[in-house]
């Protein structure tokens, strides 16, 4: 699991690389992003809460891909 520390130093290297990349793009190259966090690094899943916030790019991709197992009414939902 990261600390929120190195939640924020993957959102601000992805938030430099963001302005350089097409914005037809950007979802995209940002689900690539956070596939290679997921499979490197961390499980984004257990993270999730953590990522949520600090880009809205990062929070599209977080609840298209690393919410859908998680039940409505648990209370994870914001």
């Amino acid at each position: 699991m990261l600390t929120s520390d190195d939640i924020e130093a993957y959102a601000d290297i992805w938030m430099a690389m963001k302005p350089y990349i097409n914005a037809r793009d950007r979802e995209e190259a940002c689900e690539k992003f956070m596939s290679i966090i997921d499979e490197s690094v961390s499980d984004v899943h257990e993270d999730h809460d953590n990522w949520l916030g600090l880009d809205d790019t990062i929070d599209k991709v977080i609840r298209n891909n690393y919410l859908d197992d998680i039940d409505e009414d648990d209370g994870d939902w914001d």
